[in-house]
């Protein structure tokens, strides 16, 4: 563990993580109804720290963190969009943005932040993205799209 991690680590208290953005998007070709399993074969995910944000609470000298996080599932009808000179356009998209908010006893640098944010937001993060994508399913009248736990 890099001296900066561990810094962040040691320091860096959990607040809250809350759901910011949620995109759901069926192709125009289908419906929910439609959607069936031979979809499932062929997903891309996608998973990225957005932003960084820092802010000093003054009462306390402590500072508050807000990390956002994006996390994203999408299924094809083909394997690769490379096979094609045509663009594929995902059968279905679920899109989730995320800010988990961190307190911290000390201030943590720009680089520091970013990467705590690359390696561990996603620990917290993890759980809430599979209960939006399980619950949305269910919304959407699909059989439920299950992940499995967050693994490094």
């Amino acid at each position: 563990m890099t001296p900066e991690i561990k810094k962040c680590t040691e320091n860096m208290l959990i607040q809250s993580v809350v759901l910011k953005n949620l995109i759901i998007n069926f192709h125009d070709d289908i419906d929910g109804d439609a959607f069936n399993d031979e979809f499932l074969e062929h997903s891309q995910d996608l998973r990225y720290l957005k932003m960084t944000k820092q802010v000093e609470l003054q009462e306390n000298e402590k500072w508050l963190y807000r990390l956002y996080a994006v996390i994203g599932i999408r299924f094809l009808s083909q394997e690769s969009p490379e096979e094609s000179d045509e663009a594929v356009e995902p059968m279905l998209e679920i899109k989730s943005e995320f800010v988990a908010q961190y307190e911290s006893s000390c201030e943590l640098t720009d680089e520091e932040l970013n990467l705590f944010g690359q390696k561990h937001v996603y620990y917290h993060v993890w759980p809430y993205w599979r209960e939006v994508l399980q619950s949305s399913c269910a919304r959407i009248g699909i059989s439920p799209i299950i992940i499995p736990p967050f693994r490094v």
